[in-house]
């Protein structure tokens, strides 16, 4: 490289302090794994002996790990954030005693609780029911609230059902006609089940309920296991005309009525009872401690906000339900899904990580603007924008072109300070959110006060310390005062979600092999 042109090249990357979009490094580095699907264990056998692990070493490891299925009720992502009954009590009894949360999804119905037993978690939540066969295999908490069987028909035809849920019931391009005509009449009395075929999820609770039913009223109800279709789907495909009747609990078939307008629910078929979460047998302080808090907060009220938003709310129940953004069902996050997905490839970024900050920013809204005037999808700074080119911070291209010009100034910033890309990752965060002077503080009180500058765990220490006079005003520090709580917790929560949505959304595929894929598909 001749004279001249090493000069030029030290001058742009000098000017790269004050125009973020130039570059004079190798480019983005930060390209974390992408997790396109969750292994889903099927027909797990359960262990000779449950694994030993208490609350003493669940507060060793710091993470409580929950098994749940994705449904409306338990756990899910909605409009970019997880969602769900017993995920937020969780999450709060998890908060309570200073751990983290993990949600590990379990498809298969039966293999719940031997995953349970294997170690896989160390709590079970999916609506569920004790009954003699899961209690030899588990305990089971305090119950988190009370519901009865109900039966679910249909009481109209598809056509008769809420405009709002018209898509949902029309037939898929593949979808056989439906095999069961509307009843001349509504079971009105359980003793009219005589002689009918009820269908059940795989390992119902309420197989037991429909077996002394029959013995109750002298007459063969025909009770048919439909593997591992949940509540939810069965509730449609009565709806839908392909099945007659199910069973399932009275609040949540409510929550299907006021969605599938043409459902009917009744009657009732049993006596009330308790819905709780499963632990091993063997974690009795686990469990003495989920029974504390349950009674405790129970008697406070979480539980009775809880359980008006999830199942009274039927306003709100809809509004998810018919959602294009029930991440779960449609695999969508939010309305500018195409639009990350492309500029998170010129960053080297996983799409699914640009969403989760997105979200964090500004709730997916484009007009949002913050009190230091910060605005758009990810919220630019004005003199950020300015930098960068952006013309119009509440138009969703230009924000996240310009938003993503920042990153990858940044990116460039920390590529060499900052080897390890994990590490490199959480200060180019942080950095976005208060500025990278701030972080080089830290990392500077880090390196004179104790600790490693190159990991954010130290670095994250002194970068809250830097919101107190005695060290806002230390004399390696720069840049001053810093809400340091901000940019810490911004770190975070980013990461955490984007953990949500690598289970709950698939990662954009290119190439040829995903080309071939979809050709066999």
């Amino acid at each position: 490289m001749s004279p001249t042109h090493r000069l030029l090249r030290l001058l742009s990357c000098s000017l790269l302090v004050i125009f973020p979009t130039a570059s004079c490094s190798r480019g983005p580095k930060t390209k974390l794994e992408p997790v396109d699907e969750i292994v889903r264990k099927s027909g797990v056998a359960a262990p000779a002996e449950p694994i030993k692990r208490d609350i003493p070493q669940i507060r060793e490891r710091g993470t409580l790990t929950v098994l749940a299925p994705y449904n409306s009720t338990t756990y899910f992502v909605y409009r970019g954030e997880p969602l769900g009954y017993e995920y937020e009590l969780l999450r709060e009894f998890a908060a309570s005693r200073g751990l983290g949360l993990k949600m590990v999804v379990v498809t298969d119905p039966k293999s719940l609780l031997p995953l349970l037993n294997a170690g896989e978690g160390d709590i079970a939540a999916a609506r569920l029911v004790p009954t003699p066969e899961s209690e030899a295999q588990a305990a089971f908490t305090r119950a988190l609230y009370q519901t009865e069987p109900a039966l679910v028909q249909q009481a109209d035809a598809p056509e008769a059902a809420s405009e709002v849920v018209e898509k949902a019931l029309a037939p898929g391009p593949a979808a056989p006609s439906p095999e069961v005509d509307l009843p001349a009449r509504l079971i009105t009395n359980p003793a009219q089940l005589a002689g009918k075929r009820v269908d059940l999820p795989e390992r119902s609770p309420y197989q037991r309920t429909l077996i002394e039913l029959a013995d109750e009223i002298s007459g063969d109800i025909h009770v048919v296991e439909l593997g591992q279709v949940q509540d939810e789907t069965l509730a449609q495909k009565i709806a839908r005309g392909e099945v007659e009747f199910t069973v399932m609990q009275s609040n949540l078939a409510e929550l299907k009525e006021a969605e599938f307008s043409n459902l009917k629910v009744r009657p009732v078929l049993g006596r009330k009872h308790g819905v709780a979460w499963a632990v091993r047998k063997n974690s009795p302080e686990l469990l003495a401690e989920l029974n504390a808090w349950i009674e405790e907060e129970q008697n406070a009220g979480l539980f009775r906000t809880l359980y008006k938003k999830y199942f009274v709310d039927m306003r709100g129940y809809i509004e998810r339900a018919t959602s294009d953004y029930l991440t779960s069902s449609t695999g969508k996050l939010c309305p500018y899904d195409d639009l990350l997905k492309r500029h998170a490839a010129g960053i080297g970024w996983d799409w699914r990580l640009l969403a989760s900050q997105m979200y964090q920013e500004s709730r997916f809204k484009p007009d949002a603007r913050s009190w230091a005037g910060a605005a758009g999808l990810l919220q630019l700074m004005p003199a950020t924008a300015r930098q960068v080119g952006v013309r119009d911070p509440y138009d969703p291209e230009d924000n996240v072109r310009g938003a993503t010009a920042y990153i990858k100034w940044l990116t460039n910033f920390w590529d060499e300070r900052i080897l390890d890309e994990n590490e490199r990752l959480k200060f180019i965060l942080a950095s976005y959110n208060t500025g990278a002077g701030h972080v080089e503080d830290a990392q500077r009180l880090t390196n004179k006060y104790g600790g490693d500058p190159l990991v954010w765990a130290d670095v994250s220490y002194w970068l809250l310390q830097k919101s107190t006079q005695k060290y806002s005003t230390d004399e390696v520090v720069k840049f001053g005062f810093c809400r340091g709580l901000e940019p810490v917790n911004y770190v975070d929560h980013i990461l955490r979600r984007y953990g949500h949505y690598k289970e709950h959304v698939l990662a954009a595929r290119t190439g040829r092999k995903s080309r071939a894929r979809r050709a066999r598909a």
